[in-house]
């Protein structure tokens, strides 16, 4: 039998205990030898608590269950890589509490080629949605790869448009790397393990995704990365710890502005007052990967001026297309702004939306849709 199957079990150890298994395993003088070890013997011989050999203990399967789950795994096309292994990402070795092995479909991140990672909030605003879309398209455009967690909001849309522009990207996740979460991120799942893209996981297959697994899995996020671009964040979000876990680890933390009175901007400007980059342009994050752009000299694009595409827009619905925003506006006010009837702007929101131009972000509210040109 595959010695290995042992580490692979010490692996699947990691869905409830995120410790140094390295170095117990190392005191043990292998997997294998603390597989075969008693509740008693992990207590006296390793010194471990009650609690953490009793846990060992439990989650000790019989031998036939070790190795079927070992075989359909591979079969699964899920890979298993262990801290010893050559490919294992030598990024996660110096880390705190480094995990015992991963879990992978598709592939891992090239290690020779800078990544950035780009997080944010879940339920982001238009504005934040344009930024994760700008940043994950023309830095993947540039060879960088960007990883995330796969969560809905600004780490999908990321990731998204980082393959839409035909670059890769890894998602790291908090959850088995066989389950797509959340469900409706499916499609980008798919397009994440294919392709020289990735899904990667610290838990074993089949693993249920749970809020207490979010945090550890945000280590490494920030460990694969050069770079941690972050993009809209509460004053206190899920989003700081994956921050905090970057300064932790010696990362470079950018932040992408955003406007005092947005709750969603709050998070960033602190990020900012406390010494965090200004990510003002996908230049000023080549910078900090020290790159340049192949081929051509960079042209630097202030935030300020990123602006969408050049839209031919009828003159007869110009008059609501310019009093659109990146701000929700309702219905009525939108008709006052213009200076026509509701019936009227109705029907020209209805135009604008057919084409693109506009966005009913919830019943009645409205917004501006902008593509980055």
């Amino acid at each position: 039998m595959d010695k290995r199957i042992y580490d692979y079990w010490a692996a699947t150890l990691q869905d409830g205990y995120i410790g140094n298994l390295i170095d117990i395993v190392g005191q043990a003088g292998g997997a294998e030898e603390l597989y075969r070890m008693s509740k008693e013997q992990m207590i006296s011989s390793l010194g471990l608590s009650a609690r953490l050999a009793g846990y060992i203990d439990d989650n000790r399967p019989d031998i036939f269950v070790l190795e079927t789950n070992y075989v359909r795994m591979a079969e699964r096309g899920i890979s298993y890589v262990n801290h010893s292994d050559n490919d294992f990402p030598d990024r996660l070795r110096s880390i705190p509490s480094p995990p015992y092995g991963i879990f992978v479909k598709g592939s891992l991140p090239d290690p020779l080629t800078p990544s950035v990672a780009i997080v944010g909030a879940r339920e982001c605003t238009e504005y934040g949605r344009l930024m994760a879309e700008y940043f994950g398209d023309r830095l993947a455009k540039e060879g960088v790869q960007v990883i995330s967690g796969m969560a809905w909001g600004i780490d999908g849309l990321a990731q998204g448009a980082a393959i839409a522009a035909g670059g890769h990207s890894f998602a790291v996740m908090g959850c088995g790397v066989d389950i797509a979460y959340p469900a409706k991120n499916m499609v980008l799942y798919r397009k994440l393990c294919e392709n020289g893209n990735g899904v990667i996981s610290e838990y074993a297959p089949g693993s249920a995704a749970k809020a207490r697994k979010l945090p550890p899995r945000n280590r490494i996020i920030s460990a694969l990365c050069d770079v941690l671009i972050v993009v809209e964040a509460r004053a206190k979000s899920g989003t700081l710890i994956t921050v905090d876990m970057a300064i932790d680890q010696g990362r470079t933390v950018m932040v992408v502005p955003g406007r005092l009175t947005d709750s969603l901007s709050v998070g960033c400007l602190n990020l900012l007052y406390q010494g965090a980059l200004p990510a003002t342009s996908v230049e000023s994050v080549l910078e900090q990967l020290n790159l340049h752009a192949p081929g051509h000299a960079m042209r630097k694009i202030p935030m300020g001026t990123v602006s969408a595409k050049s839209r031919e827009i009828p003159e007869e619905l110009s008059a609501v297309y310019d009093v659109l925003t990146l701000e929700p506006q309702s219905t009525e006010a939108i008709a006052d702004a213009a200076g026509l009837p509701l019936p009227a702007a109705m029907i020209i929101l209805t135009k604008l939306e057919i084409d693109g131009a506009a966005k009913e972000v919830w019943p009645g509210y409205f917004i501006r849709r902008l593509e980055l040109a």
